[in-house]
């Protein structure tokens, strides 16, 4: 982790170590994406997490949680007070009680519906064993004795039954002769505790589910040697899990190699940790995401660092206080890729995953990299002539969005969003990494009406209200979540002749997605109070999220799309339901105000330039910063001037355990006063943000206070860019 010193002389000597140090740009490489050549359904491997929910499993709220679309979560109530079945005595008292009460809250919601995720209770964790316990702690089979070990797999089984929940049991945490089991990796110990537990669980539950053997890292001659006793044993488990892989893909493939040279049959793959601290963040993530889905990896769960093991924070991938980060909306991305995974390509340190979906309309590609660089991405696209339903005039919408390292961030950047005429079947996008630990996303959705310039906004049938781009319902109409197969996962229906929906809009044309099927009826549509079209929704086989009625295109205005149940159906028929899904806007060509990124070390007195006075410094080299550079200071007093033109203004600046407070001010207003301590790095994090200021010229004024956080270790300052709203 890259410090900035407080000493002058230290600064020189950091200053000279990054710039012999820190990875050059890479060179410009490109990445491909075949849309004709499809694969298997996206499994959403990755979307898993390690301690990431509240002790109850209440936090986060569904509005967060349920977009990722997760599908693993591991617990055991780690470090709840009262250490488990080891601080009870080793018997079933209040804190073995505590711990699994926190899991079996946790499973009680994920394991249901709209998730229906995986649960996957950390024995070890229930028992005590979570890096805390004590010195003399006996543990499983010390001396050959096992009936401890074998009364606490009992009861816990026993307990789960009785809970009615279906979980499935991850004997023992890292066994590898660490803070979790001491005994050594392998050992025959280890073996009497394994064998133990996975006797006792099948005697109570034959069709419980074991996963092991949950070794830190991915170690073949570890995994080989267990496999080989295990089996001889009859003790191999359900689930195959290890850690922190290097490459999923690589690993999965050698374990597969593994199970057949010792004739055992094929069995799920999981990781129930992935990524390290210092690999937290939206471009390695999107890397591993990228990696994970083209491997045989069945599920992988986000490692927790920092938050152990009840705050709630999907580990850092929210904060606090429950607002996004950068690798929140990483795991967003990934959640979007739906339909058909498709054959791509990687470039020379850039992954990309891509899925395409006809029924929710897009294509969509994800870009990480695991080298922090930066430096240009060619995206090309194939097998446009597979996907007609995106290509309109000529032309598909291409809609580039970056992902950066900040935290908190309210939503992905968005770099260009145009219609992109295909040539050859393809087209081109270039993706430009202004820091090492951004992730894109390249989204492909049909294009516009008049060609390059128009675009498409999709809207969920339960996005509900008066105002532009909302559904509004009359009496008679009800709404199911968690339907898999529509949009959002949302169904807003009715089975009531003459209930109305209406919905208003601002564009030139507009697409209705409803569901066809068996049992639903006939509705009207009109626009504008026009002469309503009767639609027949029933069809032999379902489909719940195609386009059943397509407006003329309108004059770039409000509109108001009215439907009306009519109460009648095809004589095929089964019912008279209808059940909305969602409708796509086609907009107009618009001038969305955009956003320049000034780099601190972009100097002057013009508009757009950073002006400093005696006091500060330069380094260069930084792979987590943008463009690389740091502009610091430790000296009191010392300003930083930005000359802007436009509506708002964000500053970015290092957030770190050395870095002290900072006063920042617009057009010589009242100063705000800003911490940039933080336990935990973020080089490149906005640290505050202007209110909307009048369209013009403004001056953003920084200064170094001389003042730090009690918790802080320097008084360095260190300023890494600005983002200029115009317009």
């Amino acid at each position: 982790m890259i410090r900035l010193r407080v000493a002058a002389a230290a600064a020189l000597v950091l200053a000279a170590a990054l710039l012999t140090s820190a990875p050059a740009e890479a060179a410009d490489t490109t990445v491909t994406v075949n849309l004709a050549e499809r694969g298997k359904v996206p499994t959403r491997a990755g979307a898993g997490f390690l301690y990431g929910l509240t002790q109850n499993g209440a936090g986060p709220a569904d509005s967060l949680l349920q977009p990722l679309r997760p599908t693993l979560f591991r617990g055991g109530g780690a470090r709840i007070a009262g250490h488990g079945w080891l601080g009870d005595g080793y018997t079933a008292g209040n804190g073995y009680r505590v711990r699994l009460n926190s899991a079996l809250d946790q499973a009680r919601r994920v394991t249901a519906a709209p998730y229906d995720a995986t649960y996957h209770l950390l024995v070890s964790d229930v028992w005590g064993a979570d890096t805390e316990q004590p010195a003399n702690t006996v543990y499983p089979c010390d001396n050959g004795d096992c009936s401890n070990w074998r009364t606490f797999v009992n009861r816990l089984v026993t307990d789960v039954r009785a809970s009615g929940l279906r979980v499935r049991y991850d004997i023992w945490n890292e066994p590898e002769g660490t803070g979790f089991w001491p005994r050594g990796v392998n050992s025959p110990q280890y073996y009497q505790m394994w064998n133990t537990a996975v006797n006792e669980i099948r005697r109570l539950d034959p069709s419980a589910v074991i996963v092991g053997p949950s070794y830190g890292g991915y170690n073949r001659t570890w995994l080989g040697d267990w496999l080989t006793r295990t089996k001889a044993d009859g003790t191999l488990p359900n689930v195959l899990n290890w850690h922190f892989s290097g490459d999923p893909v690589a690993d999965a493939n050698d374990a597969a190699g593994l199970l057949s040279a010792r004739s055992i049959p094929a069995m799920p793959f999981t990781m129930d940790e992935y990524l390290f601290s210092q690999q937290q963040n939206p471009g390695y993530l999107a890397w591993y995401l990228d990696r994970l889905a083209v491997s045989s990896v069945t599920a992988a769960a986000h490692a927790i660092w920092s938050d152990c093991c009840v705050a709630g924070t999907l580990d850092s991938v929210l904060t606090p206080d429950q607002q996004p980060t950068g690798q929140y909306w990483v795991y967003r991305a990934y959640a979007q890729m739906t339909g058909t995974l498709v054959t791509t390509t990687n470039g020379n340190g850039v992954a990309v995953a891509a899925a395409v979906d006809q029924a929710q309309g897009r294509a969509v590609a994800l870009l990480g990299n695991n080298a922090g660089q930066t430096g240009r991405t060619t995206v090309t696209i194939n097998g446009l002539s597979s996907t007609p339903w995106l290509v309109n005039n000529g032309a598909v919408r291409v809609r580039v969005e970056r992902i950066p390292h900040q935290s908190p961030l309210s939503g992905p950047i968005v770099v260009s969003d145009q219609n992109v005429t295909v040539s050859g079947g393809a087209v081109t996008v270039p993706v430009t990494h202004l820091s090492g630990t951004d992730a894109y996303t390249v989204t492909l959705t049909p294009g516009g009406p008049g060609g390059p310039g128009g675009g498409t906004v999709i809207v969920d049938a339960n996005a509900t209200g008066t105002g532009t781009n909302q559904f509004q319902y009359g009496a008679d109409w009800g709404v199911t979540t968690g339907v898999a197969d529509m949009y959002a996962g949302t169904a807003n229906w009715s089975h009531v002749a003459g209930a109305t929906a209406t919905f208003r809009f601002t564009g030139t044309q507009v697409a209705l997605r409803a569901v066809r099927d068996v049992d639903q009826g006939r509705m009207t549509v009109a626009v504008d109070g026009g002469a309503p079209q009767t639609v027949d929704d029933y069809a032999a086989s379902r489909n719940a999220s195609g386009v059943v009625w397509t407006s003329p295109v309108l004059a770039n205005a409000a509109h108001t799309l009215t439907i009306v149940n009519t109460g009648q159906r095809n004589p095929s028929s089964t019912g008279i339901n209808i059940a909305l899904d969602r409708a796509d806007v086609t907009t107009a060509p618009a001038q969305p105000p955009a956003t320049i990124t000034v780099d601190g070390n972009s100097t002057g007195t013009g508009p757009n330039q950073f002006s400093y006075s005696s006091g500060w410094g330069l380094t260069t080299g930084v792979p987590d910063m943008y463009a690389g550079t740091a502009n610091w200071s430790y000296t009191a007093g010392s300003t930083a001037t930005l000359a802007f033109n436009g509506t708002r203004v964000a500053l970015h600046a290092v957030r770190d355990v050395d870095q002290q407070i900072i006063a920042v001010s617009v057009d010589g207003g009242t100063e705000t006063m800003v911490d940039d301590y933080s336990p935990a790095r973020n080089a490149s994090g906005v640290v505050w943000t202007s209110p909307v200021l009048p369209n013009g010229a403004h001056t953003l004024r920084v200064r170094v206070t001389g003042n730090r956080n009690a918790s802080s270790s320097g008084f360095n300052a260190a300023l890494d860019s600005a983002d200029i709203t115009t317009g």
